[in-house]
């Protein structure tokens, strides 16, 4: 078992097939035990990947409404979920300060170090970001890219 922080990047690779799907399904699965943390952010940001890609036809309708009932689902009851607090955007604003992070990266990343505070174990951050993992790696995380595992 190992506990995971997944960004809207990676974890949307469970929902979406993309480069990384089949690696990230087979970590959130329950069968594997492992502990799966996501940023509350998530939600919108996989609600719009999902809307985007059936704008764009890449998913059908049906697909995409059941995909975003799912992870919502999972948000709610499998994930941990850390909820967007003024305490998480405060230290946002300043990871933005200390590394090249866009926003809600740095809001993502600042999930993630609530989350091991939280916890207070040491956390595998994942994401399709190259930027937000060496801030994430610089934090002290164990950090792994979807993209490396086709």
């Amino acid at each position: 078992m190992a506990l995971y922080f997944m960004d809207s990047s990676a974890i949307g690779k469970g929902y979406m097939l993309e480069v990384g799907s089949t690696w990230i399904s087979s970590l959130i699965i329950p069968s594997a035990s492992h502990i799966i943390i996501v940023s509350e952010l998530a939600i919108v940001e996989i609600s719009s990947a999902l809307a985007r890609k059936q704008r764009l036809t890449a998913i059908s309708p049906t697909d995409a409404t059941q995909n975003r009932t799912d992870f919502l689902l999972h948000a709610d009851k499998v994930y941990l979920t850390i909820p967007l607090e003024t305490k998480i955007l405060r230290q946002a604003s300043t990871l933005v300060d200390k590394y090249p992070l866009r926003s809600l990266d740095a809001v993502q990343l600042s999930c993630a170090l609530e989350a091991a505070t939280i916890l207070g174990n040491p956390l595998i951050f994942l994401s399709a970001d190259n930027n937000l993992l060496s801030a994430a790696s610089a934090e002290g995380f164990t950090i792994d890219n979807p993209l490396l595992h086709p």
